[in-house]
């Protein structure tokens, strides 16, 4: 980045007509002049992760039972198998007219009494509920829905003089690496409540559009995506005039908001593991 730059503050572009032009689709055919500038911007790809177990699909399912079959053909027995194995003998032994039962014998706890007590516990086991409130609501603000899928944050955020649903994103500053943008980015966009973890301090995926016109603009943006994942808090906008609505969205149903150039690009580092 040359000194001569224009640094523009964060959230405030000039000259943006439409945002989010297909210079991704032309961008290898197309040069740029020596006096072309690219602002360097930070965005924060941050990520609720499942907190339960998602329901095994039905190839999972089949697997699984393999896996069982085999394990139970192959493996040994268990200390509780042998266990009442040697009940089973001990009961044999019992019915003996010489057998000589000791007290000790008599108040010997058998592994089929155990079993007895641990299904009596596992019947008066009830599993939480993994359906919330959030999800009852469809409350598309809330991380506390979906439990068992991975929620992405979104927000509607004013680039230029138009709002775009995008990854929370602003410009470097002069003096920072990208991954402290990224983390000031967050600051600012999603409150100081907020506590997340940064993967890596390299990049997780690359996105660059035009100011404008791709033939008439002489100004672009390159964004540099870095992921992150929720550790504690809530989001609290804290730039109303450039953010103006947020959501925890699961991958399949980033396609619903994002646009189809800008999608393209984040689906390729956001896994649906």
């Amino acid at each position: 980045m040359t000194s001569g730059m224009r640094f523009l503050k964060f959230g405030k572009f000039r000259r943006l007509k439409t945002t989010f032009s297909e210079f991704d689709r032309h961008s290898s055919c197309v040069s740029t002049p020596d006096s072309f500038k690219w602002h360097l911007m930070s965005a924060v790809c941050l990520v609720r992760h499942p907190v339960v177990s998602a329901q095994p699909s039905a190839i999972e399912q089949r697997y699984q039972k393999l896996m069982n079959e085999m394990e139970f053909e192959n493996s040994l027995l268990s200390d509780h198998e042998l266990r009442h194995r040697a009940d089973l003998d001990f009961i044999e032994k019992k019915k003996q007219e010489d057998f000589d039962e000791s007290e000790e014998d008599a108040l010997t706890l058998t592994a089929q009494d155990q079993q007895d007590i641990w299904d009596s516990q596992l019947s008066h086991f009830t599993p939480a509920n993994t359906i919330t409130e959030a999800d009852e609501k469809n409350d598309q603000q809330s991380t506390d829905r979906k439990l068992d899928e991975k929620l992405i944050l979104i927000v509607k955020q004013k680039l230029g003089d138009r709002f775009h649903w995008v990854l929370p994103q602003g410009q470097r500053s002069q003096g920072e690496s990208m991954r402290q943008a990224a983390e000031r980015v967050l600051s600012l966009t999603c409150g100081q409540e907020i506590k997340a973890q940064f993967m890596s301090n390299a990049p997780c995926g690359f996105y660059k559009y035009m100011y404008g016109n791709i033939h008439l603009s002489n100004e672009g943006a390159k964004v540099f995506f870095f992921k992150a994942h929720t550790v504690m808090g809530q989001v609290e906008l804290a730039q109303r005039d450039s953010i103006s609505d947020y959501l925890w969205l699961p991958r399949v149903n980033l396609k619903d908001y994002l646009v189809p150039s800008y999608y393209r690009h984040v689906k390729r580092f956001i896994l649906s593991l």
